[in-house]
């Protein structure tokens, strides 16, 4: 049976899920990521890069010896992490640490990075996001999502693209950022190195992949049009505007950016911040309300990063179809287990466990 592998990225661990074409899931592990600080004065976490891609590598290893043998014909990997950047120099070896900035808060990072490091500013050659910079050292492909870009505050909605008049308005040159993708194409495939470090054999494809938050809700239930997916205390909510009209730009709400869906073609709303310990779904709808958005239905519950990264590796092999195949076996899934998609139980990868 084909699988579809999903790796999330998070400040201190990194976790990977198999999904099999039936939504199955026959092997879950996850990787310590060590070395994790957070930056004097900014609120920044910072990340050493060779830390992120030795804990991404090693859960996918350990992953694929958990695989049934049945289960190990691998089309390809999804990719999902948190909003961040990292600078690469003309031999493309790291200027920083990887950095997450607070939420909506990373062209202002970047702009103060390079002002306190001007000496720095003409080395610059690529500035790559989390997860970005594990698919250009496994496979040398140089790709952004659009999920990312939205995040940044950085996507051009008529071009989809990164927004030249904001890049030159920040004094950022555009040849920095990567080519943008929609979130379930595929952009590259392992090379001998990635295939080394992972331990996946055959040079399986990776797909251009998702912020975390929105991979989790493209995991949890179909968000049609005036959907909220409110996960509770902690998350960022989000509305589904539904399917992108031609010639117009819809109207964000204080607090919110307006963002590409994993799913092409559908627009979102995400709040910046996540919500406070007594903040209810009706007062998101009032927020929405105001912006003259009416919200019909609430999903709640919250599945795993990594599934939703493996979901958009299957949509994007074409095996699976569609979204609404993909949604329609959601549903066949036991109440119980839909926000786990299986029963595997995750591993932890770290050595020595």
């Amino acid at each position: 049976m084909i699988s579809f592998i999903g790796l999330d990225f998070q400040p201190g661990r990194a976790s990977a899920a198999a999904l099999g074409q039936d939504l199955s899931v026959p092997a879950r592990t996850s990787a310590a990521v060590a070395g994790c600080y957070e930056e004097d004065g900014t609120g920044v976490q910072c990340i050493p890069p060779a830390e992120w891609l030795r804990a991404g590598g090693f859960a996918l290893q350990e992953l694929y010896c958990g695989l049934p043998l049945k289960s190990r014909k691998i089309w390809g990997l999804g990719l999902s992490g948190p909003a961040g950047w990292i600078a690469l120099d003309l031999d493309f070896e790291p200027l920083c640490d990887l950095r997450l900035p607070p939420a909506a808060g990373l062209l202002d990072d970047l702009r103060d990075w390079l002002s306190r490091n001007p000496r720095l500013e003409p080395r610059i050659s690529l500035i790559l996001s989390p997860k970005d910079l594990f698919r250009f050292r496994m496979s040398g492909a140089i790709a952004a999502d659009a999920t990312s870009a939205c995040a940044a505050g950085l996507l051009s909605a008529r071009r989809r693209d990164w927004d030249r008049d904001k890049l030159e308005a920040a004094d950022l040159s555009t040849r920095w950022f990567p080519p943008v993708f929609p979130s379930s194409a595929p952009t590259s495939r392992l090379n001998q190195d990635g295939m080394r470090q992972t331990g996946l054999p055959g040079s399986p494809w990776l797909v251009a992949g998702s912020i975390s938050s929105l991979a989790s809700m493209i995991a949890s239930a179909d968000m049609g049009a005036r959907k909220l997916w409110f996960p509770g205390a902690g998350e960022h909510p989000v509305y589904s505007i539904g399917k992108r009209q031609p010639g117009e730009t819809p109207a964000v709400p204080p607090g919110y950016w307006l963002s590409e869906s994993p799913i092409e073609d559908q627009l979102l709303l995400v709040r910046e911040a996540p919500a406070h310990a007594g903040c209810t779904a009706g007062d998101i709808e009032t927020e929405l309300e105001g912006a003259g958005y009416e919200v019909e239905g609430i999903e709640s519950l919250k599945a795993e990063a990594e599934l939703g990264a493996a979901a958009l590796a299957a949509v994007g092999s074409g095996l699976l179809k569609s979204w609404t195949r993909y949604y329609t076996l959601l549903q066949k899934l036991p109440a119980a287990s839909s926000g786990s998609q299986g029963d595997a139980e995750p591993q932890d990868a770290s050595p020595g466990s």
